[in-house]
């Protein structure tokens, strides 16, 4: 099974100017590209990424660029983590990024959830990377004429279920 990933740029630039945070001022414009991740001799290799298959890696990069003559604040970049994929832990650059499972609330990582056990008590437990939906980062003011990069990498979930995210 092959996954096309260009319906998903296409849905992801969107969904982020849809995003609560993002569209603050006409002059910032966004760019998702998407790159397959392949590990050679111990280091990263990026290629273009039309195609991919259960297994692989994904790396969006979100570019953020404030074309106007005056500085934004509070910029929040938003990039969602598609379905079918699982978010790769440790991936996110900056690394002060927070995630979220509904695009809602969002908190810093590892998202972490309260469980009943049957005796009913209480406990926390780290949600499942699978579960995560939106990685943000809170950029803060973005000069005129700057630009910012946000990254994060996922894993095409295989055919029967998620496969287990590695570091990048």
């Amino acid at each position: 099974m092959k996954v096309t990933l260009r319906p998903f740029l296409l849905f992801a630039a969107t969904l982020m100017a849809a995003l609560p945070g993002f569209a603050q001022s006409p002059a910032v414009t966004s760019n998702l590209t998407a790159q397959r991740v392949e590990i050679a001799n111990g280091k990263a290799v990026l290629s273009p990424a039309e195609k991919a298959k259960p297994g692989d890696m994904v790396e969006y990069s979100g570019t953020y660029r404030n074309a106007g003559t005056g500085s934004v604040d509070k910029l929040v970049a938003t990039i969602p983590v598609p379905a079918g994929t699982t978010f790769v832990a440790g991936s996110a650059e900056p690394a002060k990024a927070q995630a979220s499972t509904d695009g809602t609330r969002f908190a810093p990582m590892p998202l972490m959830r309260t469980v009943r056990l049957p005796d009913g008590t209480s406990r926390q437990e780290p949600v499942p990377l699978a579960d995560y939906r939106y990685v943000r980062w809170e950029v803060g003011t973005l000069a005129a004429h700057a630009d910012t990069v946000v990254k994060l990498r996922v894993q095409i979930d295989a055919a029967g279920g998620a496969v287990a995210a590695s570091k990048p």
